[in-house]
């Protein structure tokens, strides 16, 4: 209905024009014509705009009846039962990952707009014995209907506070440590684009892998249930924007062992240092490896080496951020305000606020920024923003006391 109403307002006009005017002996090219030209740019842009709303059309639509490919366990499969691993947690073997692991599912919960996070959050408690709606959890995670982005921290805090389940965030990761983790037992949550190269944010839950095909296997609430991921393609084209971060959610029986799991990344500072090292590795391979700058500026901006993440970050934006890169990762903003490169700070957030301006702890950067410039009431007016659109933010509030 909606392209046929696009239709009826684009066609009609220009083709009754143009029939009218050909009608007329002196219709032609020329400064001398009654139709000297005047319609020809109304046609072209009305051609333009038709062929741009055919075009999205057709691509939503091609995402839409696309069926995504799914796994189907076989004889082969290592199913894996939680409740023997928790039994034996007291041991603390790590089991080695072997060919295929695959952790219960949970009936898929088809997000709505803008609710990846929270329909996934519904999903996890699914596996944990919670029969919690999107609602709910829309209601919890997201702070404002506008809401685009919920950080995978704050999806951890939810989880312990609210329903005392486990989980431990982490960065760096690699394919092997995810399959060890999900053949343990652990549900991993990841950060990554929704689709390969593209940048809309997502979270998706692995719960299984199979060597055989080289595949992931997730419950994703865009996509469904047993959707399959291909190792190296999911790795460079949609996790590794993010760092590699990777959450593994858990019982409280299996701290010791995620702990044995990830050995020396348990300590931030080594797991961050080590994430330096394989992106600098990553860009001796390929100097125009614009996500490899970003994460060697995340993995800098963590050690509180400010100097290194901003020009590691100068040198990831020279090679062309995708436009939503800092609706999900603020860290360029934060380590130019950790400079005093107040006025600079401030321009990086406002792009990072285009089209996203509900990203409450943006409009906190911008706060801290003016702060340091010694513009008090504009940074009263960003923080009042900020608590305007998250109300419970307690870095906001603490800065809005404070002035």
């Amino acid at each position: 209905m909606f392209f046929k109403q696009i239709l009826i307002i684009l066609i009609p006009k220009p083709i009754d024009f143009l029939t009218e005017n050909m009608k007329k002996k002196s219709y032609h090219y020329s400064k001398k014509s009654n139709f000297n030209g005047k319609f020809r740019p109304f046609v072209i842009i009305s051609f333009i705009i038709l062929v741009f709303f055919l075009a999205a059309g057709g691509y939503y639509l091609k995402r839409k009846l696309a069926k995504p490919d799914t796994y189907k366990p076989t004889e082969k499969t290592n199913l894996i039962e939680i409740t023997e691993i928790i039994k034996n947690a007291e041991k603390i073997e790590v089991r080695e990952p072997g060919n295929s692991a695959l952790l219960p599912g949970a009936k898929w919960v088809p997000q709505t707009f803008n609710n990846c996070a929270p329909a996934t959050t519904s999903m996890i408690l699914q596996y944990f014995g919670y029969n919690v709606g999107q609602d709910v959890t829309k209601a919890d995670l997201r702070t404002n209907d506008d809401d685009k982005n919920v950080f995978t921290y704050e999806i951890r805090d939810y989880l312990k506070s609210k329903y005392d389940i486990e989980s431990k965030l982490f960065y760096n990761g690699d394919v092997n440590r995810i399959k060890t983790l999900l053949v343990n037992g652990f549900y991993v949550l990841l950060e990554d684009w929704l689709h390969p190269n593209e940048d809309i944010g997502h979270v998706t839950i692995l719960r299984g892998f199979d060597d055989e095909q080289g595949v992931f296997i997730a419950d994703d609430s865009y996509i469904g249930v047993n959707i399959v991921y291909k190792y190296d393609e999911f790795d460079s084209t949609q996790w590794k924007a993010f760092n590699r971060e990777y959450l593994p959610i858990y019982k409280a029986e299996l701290e010791k062992l995620l702990m044995e799991i990830v050995g020396e990344d348990g300590d931030e500072e080594t797991m961050y240092r080590k994430a330096v090292e394989r992106a600098k590795t990553e860009i001796a391979e390929n100097d125009r490896d614009m996500y490899a700058y970003f994460n060697l500026g995340t993995s800098y901006f963590a050690l509180g080496q400010y100097e290194e993440a901003r020009e590691a970050f100068e040198k990831s934006r020279a090679l062309g951020w995708p436009r939503r890169m800092l609706w999900y990762q603020i860290q360029p903003v934060q380590t130019l305000n950790q400079l005093g490169e107040y006025r600079q700070a401030i321009e990086l957030a406002d792009i990072g606020l285009v089209g996203n301006d509900s990203f409450a702890e943006l409009h906190v950067e911008k706060a801290r920024s003016y702060i340091g410039l010694g513009e008090t009431e504009k940074a009263k007016q960003e923080v009042e923003k900020a608590i305007y659109y998250s109300p419970n933010l307690v870095s906001a509030r603490e800065i809005l006391e404070s002035l």
